[in-house]
């Protein structure tokens, strides 16, 4: 067999993992994910390079197998039986809809229970990577006993009870209560495990840990894994997105207009001093990147258009609208890259492209209702924000690589101001955008001014008061709309 074949140079198993651009020891979902991003990139269909496709393939072919990675990971490429078929990597559609093998256990071989644990981990061991030293204990078979055929139920895991009711015998089939149904017997004992635990720089929130076999033993099968759960924990002064750091900072007014130094301690100790530009002016900026909304996406519709030339993605029998963009959006088909949807006769098809690839490949189609992503660039100069480039966490999978550190400004403005400052500001700076042309001595004009006031406490003092006409009314009356259940 190819084990018994080892070569005797030194063997490459690290090349499939390059190509897909993923580090060894990854969980089977970021190689699932991995492969169907650069799939996507390098298909022929969409202008790649065959011969890269190919070689993508044959990665994914390898990695997402969890038979063939484990020789691969041993005895490379060359101790991979029969080499594999590149074009066996499937469809690319079966992998974005989860249809793919993705890499699950080894076909026909039982698996233990995973023994999951959550890792609790700060900003700053993300930021450098950091290493633990974790005890467990498990339970392994007892190898001086062994395994054995259970004979109260003849390694059936069942018995049959013979039940009289009157003249009638009934028999009954029970799972066996000495093997408790595995059919074989076998002595289990405790043992310590010691873990060295490698929480890699730049690691997501919830990401997944896996140590290979080291849960609890079974009779007839593989143990099953350690898997340890990284829970990011809030920080008193950095939030996180990704690989972007946002972090708040106030700024007197003179500073927002003039110019400012200021100091910030980073994650990995570092204290960085921070300048504007010259003559750069710190604006309030209304985008809020933790907002809910940023999440809802807008669409542009086309009337009697498709986009016959872009490839299927997926298709759905409805032409719900609502139901299409929920699920681009939030739903089942949230990052797969959709940037247009087609509807037409109560169906939906759902295209992966950009939206200008959806602009670009528009036609005239005679009752088709065509669904493009609005431009990512239409809103983005709303969305500007100060940051120091390449100050954010690094790239889990080219950690060399960072985010950026965005810093949200708080202008402080001064509560009053003494009139000669105000005289002498106004001629520095630009002109008043607004304008009096009325006479404050006209009859019809009313001079106001400005007070502070709550609007919430504004809102509640000026309800009016309820009365019992008012509950008995709004008890029953009226009609009731139902919303019937999709």
């Amino acid at each position: 067999g190819a084990r018994g074949r080892g070569p005797r140079k030194p063997v490459d198993t690290q090349k499939f993992y390059d190509i897909l651009g993923v580090e060894k020891g990854s969980d089977p979902d970021v190689i699932r994910k991995a492969y169907r991003k650069l799939a996507v990139k390098m298909h022929p269909d969409k202008g790649g390079d065959p011969e890269k496709f190919k070689e993508v393939q044959r990665a994914y072919d390898v990695l997402g197998d969890s038979k063939k990675r484990d020789i691969y990971d041993q005895y490379g490429e060359e101790g991979l039986e029969g080499g594999g078929d590149p074009g066996g990597g499937g469809d690319i559609f079966d992998v974005l809809s989860g249809r793919g093998r993705g890499g699950g256990r080894r076909s026909g071989v039982k698996k233990g229970e995973n023994m999951v644990h959550p890792l609790k981990v700060t900003l700053e061991q993300i930021m450098k990577g950091s290493s633990r030293t974790l005890r467990l204990t498990r339970k392994i078979i007892d190898q001086k006993k062994g395994v054995e055929q259970c004979q109260e139920c003849g390694g059936r895991g069942a018995k049959i009870q013979t039940i009289r009711m009157g003249p009638m015998i009934q028999q009954v089939q029970k799972a066996c209560d000495t093997c408790s149904g595995t059919g074989v017997v076998y002595r289990q004992q405790k043992v310590q495990e010691t873990l060295e635990v490698h929480i890699p720089k730049g690691a997501p929130d919830q990401h997944k840990l896996h140590f290979s076999e080291k849960a609890d033993e079974i009779p007839d099968g593989e143990a099953g894994d350690v898997v340890f759960v990284v829970q990011e924990q809030p920080h008193a002064e950095f939030k996180r997105k990704g690989d972007d750091l946002f972090i708040s900072r106030d700024i007197s007014l003179a500073e927002a207009l003039c110019g400012f130094k200021m100091e910030i301690d980073h994650l990995d100790g570092r204290k960085l001093i921070i300048k504007s530009k010259p003559g750069d002016v710190i604006k309030p900026v209304p985008y809020n990147p933790f907002s809910e909304e940023e999440e809802n996406t807008d669409w542009v519709v086309f009337d009697d258009a498709d986009v016959p030339s872009l490839e299927n993605a997926a298709v759905a029998e409805t032409d719900d609208m609502k139901v299409c963009k929920k699920a681009c959006e939030k739903g089942q088909l949230k990052g797969k890259g959709i940037g247009c949807f087609v509807q037409k006769g109560g169906k939906t098809v759902f295209k992966q492209c950009s939206h200008a690839e959806a602009m670009a490949a528009k036609t005239v189609s005679r009752g088709s209702k065509l669904f493009v992503i609005g431009d990512p660039n239409a809103s983005a100069g709303m969305r500007m924000m100060k940051a120091v480039e390449g100050e954010g966490l690094p790239r889990l999978k080219s950690p060399f690589e960072h985010g950026n550190l965005f810093i949200i400004f708080k202008i402080t403005f001064p509560d009053s101001i003494d009139s000669t400052i105000a005289a002498n500001l106004l001629k520095l700076l630009p002109p008043p955008l607004h304008h009096v042309t009325a006479s404050e001595d006209d009859e019809d004009v009313d001079v106001v001014e400005l007070s502070d006031i709550d609007p919430v406490k504004s809102y509640k003092d000026n309800l009016p008061e309820q009365t019992e006409d008012d509950d008995e009314e709004g008890g029953g009356g009226g009609q009731r709309v139902q919303c019937a259940q999709q």
